[in-house]
């Protein structure tokens, strides 16, 4: 079943590519992770929200984590409208600090309650080593860059998500998981895709007709973005901090 969701997957990014040599950036992007997005679904974390098994404490410690993640993950986006020279680019980089803020943290906040996760747990809990240098990362990445350099690092964290929500919708079970199955919609919704493909097209239309070099570069920071993905979900299944 995993493997007929990745091959619809690909079929349609392949067909959203071929649409336009605008998308060019995003393609390049992705294919440097292509195989290292695959592995996510074969964690034991991820594994374990798909099929319903994943140790509850397990999941505790991720919430907690991916809040103290989102915090930050919203003063990258805030870097956009800093660096941004256009009106319409520091709007929608406006909008990507409210939608997280206000639309997948709220989300996060009702599904902590129903974990028994209170606000005073979350204040006094500590960021993990990863998590800190993850968000530590990209704020630097936004700190020295642009506007596409932040988008850039923002992408993978977004993008993967949706990958990985779609891909285990597909499984027979998994979103009707009472646990779990509200995660894995909220990350396929119309919504949230929505907003991922959002950025997916300010990448390609900024990217346009950069120089080898800035792509390469651009390549570095969406696969490290990755590789920290990965670390995230070790991090969460080990519970280290």
């Amino acid at each position: 079943m995993i493997e007929m969701s990745l091959r619809i997957f690909y079929k349609k990014a392949a067909i959203l590519y071929e649409r336009t040599d605008i998308m060019k950036l995003a393609e390049r992007l992705f294919k440097t992770t292509e195989e290292l997005w695959k592995s996510y679904l074969e964690h034991p974390f991820v594994k374990g929200i798909a099929d319903g098994s994943l140790d509850i404490d397990r999941f505790r410690f991720f919430m907690i984590q991916d809040y103290r993640y989102l915090l930050e993950y919203s003063r990258v986006f805030a870097f956009g409208i800093l660096k941004s020279h256009r009106e319409d680019i520091m709007r929608r980089f406006a909008v990507m600090v409210r939608e997280t803020l206000d639309g997948e943290m709220a989300i996060h906040k009702k599904y902590m309650a129903r974990l028994g996760i209170t606000p005073d747990e979350v204040k006094n809990s500590k960021t993990a080593l990863l998590n800190q240098s993850y968000t530590s990362y990209m704020l630097d990445v936004a700190f020295k860059g642009d506007e596409l350099d932040i988008l850039v690092a923002v992408l993978s964290c977004a993008w993967s998500y949706q990958y990985i929500g779609q891909t285990l919708a597909k499984i027979p079970g998994a979103i009707e998981n009472e646990t779990f199955g509200e995660w894995i919609e909220g990350y396929c919704s119309e919504e949230y895709v929505a907003n991922t493909e959002d950025i997916i097209g300010l990448v390609n239309e900024l990217g346009e007709g950069i120089s080898e070099e800035r792509a390469a570069y651009l390549e570095e920071v969406f696969k490290n973005c990755g590789r920290y993905e990965y670390g995230f979900w070790d991090m969460s299944y080990n519970k280290e901090m």
